[in-house]
C-alpha cells in the first residue's frame, strides 16, 4: 500500500498503513446529517471524488478507471454513490 493514505497510527493488529474500509451504504447521508463532507478513514477528503483520487496501491486500478471516465460518467457515478 502506498504512503498517500497512511496516517501512521497503529490500531490493534493494524499498522498505520492499514485500515478497514467502511461500507458505502449511507455515504450519501454524510453531508445531510453532519452538514459537511468527510471521507476516507480519517476524514481528510472533502468530497467523494477527492477520496477516490487519494487512493493508490491496491486501489490504483480503480482510481485510474475513475480518472478515465468522462465528466458526465464521473458525475453519474458520484450521484449514484450519493444515493446510497
Amino acid at each position: 500500500m502506498g504512503e498517500g493514505l497512511a496516517d501512521h497510527r497503529p490500531e490493534f493488529e493494524a499498522s498505520g498503513r492499514e485500515w478497514r474500509t467502511p461500507p458505502l451504504w449511507g455515504v450519501g447521508y454524510n453531508r445531510r446529517v453532519t452538514g459537511r463532507e468527510h471521507y476516507l478513514h480519517d476524514g481528510r477528503a472533502r468530497t467523494i471524488e477527492e477520496a477516490v483520487l487519494w487512493h493508490g496501491g491496491e486501489a490504483e486500478a480503480a482510481r485510474q478507471g475513475f480518472t478515465s471516465l468522462t465528466s458526465p460518467e464521473r458525475t453519474a457515478l458520484i450521484l449514484f454513490l450519493d444515493s446510497l
